[in-house]
């Protein structure tokens, strides 16, 4: 990862050149997974609530997976966040840990943000603090910059480094953040395999094209690889860094929406509450890379969107930043650039879905 862009942990502009390429508007987006426990129906099931397991041959037709509802991301390769002291002030158990990636392009060994061992104590003990809690780690690959393990391994060997980390975090949910350069058929394989072998909930941390253009031809692209290759997913969209008229509360839900038309372009057998209940939502607090600013009335206002359509889950880049530390309106990674209370955003959201 970029030591600048890590520094900040910068959710930028993603030129995802897939193999379908990119929409010709494709916007500036970012970095950065589904309900409680949920059973999977079969493929032919029109329900909510199915984001999560594989009905794929040789696994049984019905595999609960846990994910939480509410994950903020935390940057793991920073020790300036108090788990502790968030839990006591917010009730937050669960968090998403950012990013796994491979120590070098050439590399299909998984570390912590490139640099850090699985096994990496500081790492490690901010894991045994969730446990502790009663909280859950969702493991998340990716993300803006650093060598990807997506690119980096074949199919069998991305499956083995995928368990590698979830073991080492003792989690069984998985967020696959791609913002660059993939093959969809080396992805799909690899979860398909993963999910197939322990059940694993996987979500997709995509890049969207604009408030009204949906997810990239990149990211359908991939969708559309993961949905043939019979693997259940949530998808993440991050609804960030893109140009927007109007109030920002409306723009991000419009963002939404727009994916959540292209997910019934994509799951053509799935009713529109089923499709909402596979969707999640990732906004960047405060401000945001390209200038777009989160307020905490905004993120009231995708509370309110994300409860009436029964969202799979709220996460949000990234509980580092969730304090007033800075509020000249620059922005960091470590403080949202705005005037808020510490932990405002992980009080806000910390309660949906339960």
């Amino acid at each position: 990862m970029n030591p600048i862009r890590r520094s900040l942990v910068c959710l930028t502009a993603a030129a995802l050149m897939l193999a379908a390429g990119c929409k010709a508007s494709e916007a500036a987006d970012a970095s950065p997974a589904t309900s409680a426990v949920v059973t999977t129906p079969s493929a032919s099931t029109d329900a909510p609530g199915a984001a999560g397991g594989s009905t794929s041959a040789g696994s049984a037709s019905a595999v609960k997976t846990s994910t939480p509802p509410v994950a903020p991301y935390l940057d793991v390769t920073s020790t300036s966040t108090n788990i502790s002291a968030i839990h006591a002030k917010t009730g937050m158990t669960d968090f998403a840990l950012a990013f796994v990636l491979a120590k070098s392009a050439s590399s299909c060994t998984p570390a912590w943000g490139g640099t850090k061992a699985l096994t990496d104590s500081t790492v490690q003990s901010q894991i045994k603090k969730i446990a502790a809690l009663g909280g859950r780690v969702v493991v998340s690959s990716g993300g803006a910059t650093g060598a990807y393990l997506e690119s980096s391994c074949t199919a069998a060997q991305l499956t083995k480094a995928y368990t590698q980390v979830l073991n080492a975090a003792g989690s069984n949910a998985l967020d696959v953040d791609i913002e660059k350069t993939v093959s969809p058929t080396t992805v799909a394989a690899a979860l398909k395999s993963l999910q197939a072998a322990r059940g694993t909930a996987i979500s997709l941390t995509v890049p969207v094209a604009g408030m009204t253009l949906g997810l990239t031809d990149a990211s359908i692209a991939l969708l559309r690889a993961v949905k043939n290759a019979g693997v259940e997913v949530t998808v993440n969209p991050m609804i960030m860094n893109f140009a927007a008229s109007g109030g920002w509360g409306a723009a991000m839900i419009a963002a939404t929406e727009a994916v959540h038309a292209d997910l019934a372009t994509i799951w053509t057998g799935r009713g529109s509450a089923r499709l909402y209940a596979m969707l999640g939502i990732t906004p960047m607090i405060g401000v945001n890379d390209t200038g777009p600013v989160t307020t905490v009335a905004d993120a009231k206002t995708l509370l309110a969107y994300a409860e009436q359509k029964n969202l799979a889950f709220i996460r949000f880049w990234s509980v580092n930043r969730d304090n007033g530390d800075c509020t000249a309106g620059s922005l960091s990674g470590t403080c949202s650039g705005i005037t808020q209370s510490d932990y405002a955003f992980t009080s806000l959201f910390s309660g949906y879905g339960k």
